[in-house]
């Protein structure tokens, strides 16, 4: 028979019939005990719970009624069956008043009680689950509102954050929300600093100022260093017995039990959240550790967006002041007066003290102090003294060496007493450090910047002020260029009318000696000197239309084109010249040439020089080789070392060549050795190279041929 978990205690005095009904039960399935006293069914209550008690009325001591008491004292949902054989309303009365599931008579009609007994025990496991369940409900229920309680928290912390952009106010609630939802004591935000990898505390709660002031930490040291370095969330139930971090604990700072979470924005770290010292003096759970880490999570974001914020603002002034100061600019003419803008304009974004600007004299060899301005570092130093006598020998190579080009300019300084020795600076902090000033390349000085020790500078400031000095020298030297276009145009129209004027009376001075020559008799040296004066009169007409073709705005004008199709139209128009002399046309093109600003008139007017030239140095048959290619070449023709990209146009044919030492006088105007030639061809070759900002190497050997190649450069 299946065997019943349920435990039965019957009480009476008949031991007969106590026997009786634990062979009927126990044969049912039921886990039965019996005693024949009252006193004795107490001691056995006591010692084991039962699901229910069958307890005769009348005994003597301890009756039914009594037992019924003490079983409903210690179990309110016990179930108790009273049994009598001698029935009384007075009886039943006080069995129902009590608690009694049932009261039945005897002889006990077994059917009835087996009966009694199933409704019982159903009745009471109902019970019990219904109370189970109820204890279940009650739990769930204090976690929801726990959890509602959490989320409410990390809304109102978030919606809170979402509306503070103020970083400093920004973390100042941060650290006050954390320790609200976690219910800790002390807490403190650390952000990392990206330059020095160390993790700075930027607010707390319940921390000393000492402690905040002194506390640096670098990445993987210590708790917090660790946290930062791993990226993960820590609870450290007792800090004196994790190996990790074992140390004598700090007062007032670091419980035995305390919190540490990461600060994340996309995998980035900003820094990490620290709390400890519970309100209630219990250990942080790893509900604390789950909920400080969603907290996190959304203060990472604001304090990423405050930063954001900040960094806007701070560029947006910066821009500002810069329009300002270039705006400043636009209408300076003198140096002297752009400097001071620049210095009175940097402050504004800067807390600079004092600025020196070293120019580059016209020997390079030497940096010279032109302007001062701001704060002396030394006090003692005269406002009024003459500063260009402080003077920096620079090599060639020194320029770009601005470390030691910033202790040289800072010990000159020293040495000068414009400014206290260097015991004074913070060289960790960078309080006087050097900029370079260049403009299209070209080094033109420094500017040296002094800051108060305290403060120092960072990468992106220094960054800032060589912009700014170096937009600064750009605008002045434009602006000088702009002054000088203005005098060479009024120069260039006036010439231009002084030039056409002249073409009427050259004219009539060469008709008049076209007609003299024709008229008079003249000896033979008397015809020379005629000769001789309508060459000079040619040569000063070739000279007038040069002069006015030059003033002409679109002779010059640049496009940005492809060069091949005027290759091709160059070469169509000296193709019958080459099939004439039977000469044979080689054309070697590198694929994909960029394009790049020419103008195609004068271009096509070099190629048409250039290949006409070495027609002419030609005999009947032979071969002209075209070759164009993109190379990397120096310009003899400018100072600078730098190899720049060019576009080399080489025409080589085999011709009679060049002389050496004819070589060197080829590009002069009217100098040829060609029969018949005018001298000017290579002449206008060379012109228009230099227009280009191009050069031109020749090399040539007499009886072998020659070779022109033209570099023009690819950039404007």
């Amino acid at each position: 028979m299946k065997k019943n978990s349920e435990k039965i205690l019957v009480v009476d005095d008949e031991e007969r019939m106590c026997e009786s009904l634990k062979i009927l039960l126990s044969d049912t399935g039921y886990d039965v005990t019996t005693s024949q006293t009252g006193k004795g069914a107490i001691e056995k209550l006591k010692g084991k719970n039962f699901d229910l008690v069958i307890a005769d009325i009348k005994m003597p001591g301890f009756d039914g009624i009594d037992i019924l008491k003490e079983v409903k004292k210690r179990d309110r949902d016990a179930l108790v069956i009273l049994l009598t054989g001698y029935a009384s309303l007075d009886s039943a009365i006080k069995a129902v008043n009590f608690g009694a599931f049932d009261y039945l008579l005897k002889p006990v009609d077994f059917p009835q009680l087996k009966l009694s007994i199933q409704r019982g025990l159903e009745k009471r496991k109902m019970r019990i689950d219904k109370n189970r369940l109820l204890k279940k409900l009650k739990l769930k229920n204090r976690l929801l509102k726990k959890k509602l309680e959490e989320l409410d928290a990390l809304y109102e912390a978030g919606k809170s954050l979402s509306f503070t952009f103020d970083l400093k106010k920004l973390l100042t609630k941060i650290v006050s929300l954390a320790t609200k939802v976690t219910g800790a004591k002390i807490g403190s935000v650390m952000l990392l600093d990206e330059e020095k990898k160390a993790l700075t505390i930027k607010a707390a709660k319940g921390v000393e100022q000492e402690v905040i002031k002194k506390t640096k930490l670098k990445l993987g040291k210590s708790i917090a260093g660790w946290v930062a370095l791993k990226k993960k969330p820590l609870m450290v139930k007792d800090v004196e017995k994790d190996p990790r971090f074992k140390r004598i604990n700090k007062e007032k700072y670091e419980t035995k039990s305390l919190l540490s979470v990461p600060l994340l924005v996309k995998d980035n770290i900003l820094g990490v959240i620290n709390l400890s010292n519970k309100i209630t003096g219990k250990e942080f759970t790893q509900e604390d550790l789950k909920l400080l880490f969603t907290f996190a999570s959304q203060a990472a974001i604001a304090i990423d967006d405050a930063y954001q914020f900040e960094q806007t603002k701070k560029k947006v002034n910066q821009f500002s002041i810069l329009y300002q100061i270039a705006s400043s600019l636009a209408t300076l003419a003198e140096f002297e007066e752009i400097s001071k803008i620049i210095f009175n304009g940097m402050k504004k974004i800067i807390p600079i003290k004092s600025c020196f600007w070293f120019e580059l004299n016209e020997n390079k060899d030497k940096l010279i102090l032109a302007y001062f301005y701001g704060k002396k570092l030394d006090k003692s130093a005269d406002a009024s003294r003459d500063f260009d006598e402080v003077t920096i020998p620079v090599k060639g190579e020194d320029m770009f060496k601005i470390e030691s080009l910033n202790k040289k300019i800072l010990g000159e300084l020293e040495k000068k007493s414009i400014i206290l020795p260097t015991t004074t600076l913070d060289k960790k902090k960078n309080s006087f450090f050097t900029v370079p000033i260049s403009f299209e390349g070209t080094f033109h000085g420094v500017f040296c910047v002094g800051i108060e020790p305290k403060r120092g500078v960072t990468q992106e400031e220094k960054n800032l002020i060589s912009i700014i000095a170096s937009q600064s020298v750009s605008i002045y030297e434009r602006q000088k260029a702009i002054l000088n276009s203005t005098r060479l145009l009024t120069m260039g129209k006036l010439i231009s009318e002084i030039s056409h004027d002249l073409k009427k009376p050259l004219t009539n001075i060469k008709g008049s000696l076209q007609i003299l020559k024709e008229k008079l008799f003249l000896k033979k040296d008397e015809k020379k000197l005629f000769d001789s004066a309508e060459e000079e009169v040619y040569i000063l007409t070739e000279l007038v239309n040069e002069i006015l073709n030059f003033s002409k705005p679109d002779k010059y004008k640049m496009e940005k084109v492809q060069l091949l199709p005027l290759v091709e139209r160059a070469l169509e128009l000296v193709k019958q010249d080459l099939v004439k002399n039977k000469i044979e046309l080689v054309k070697n093109y590198e694929k994909d040439l960029p394009p790049f600003f020419l103008n195609q008139k004068q271009i096509l007017e070099l190629l048409w020089n250039l290949l006409i030239n070495a027609i002419d140095s030609m005999s009947k048959e032979g071969k002209v080789e075209i070759d164009i290619k993109a190379v990397y070449a120096k310009n003899p023709l400018e100072d600078k070392e730098i190899k720049k990209k060019y576009i080399k146009i080489t025409i080589k044919d085999q011709g009679v060549g060049i002389a050496s030492k004819n070589l060197k006088r080829i590009f002069k105007r009217y100098f040829t050795t060609k029969k018949g030639g005018t001298g000017l061809g290579l002449a206008i070759v060379d012109r228009i190279v230099k227009a280009h900002n191009g050069f031109v190497e020749v090399e040539s050997k007499l009886n072998y041929g020659s070779s022109f190649s033209v570099f023009l450069p690819t950039r404007r």
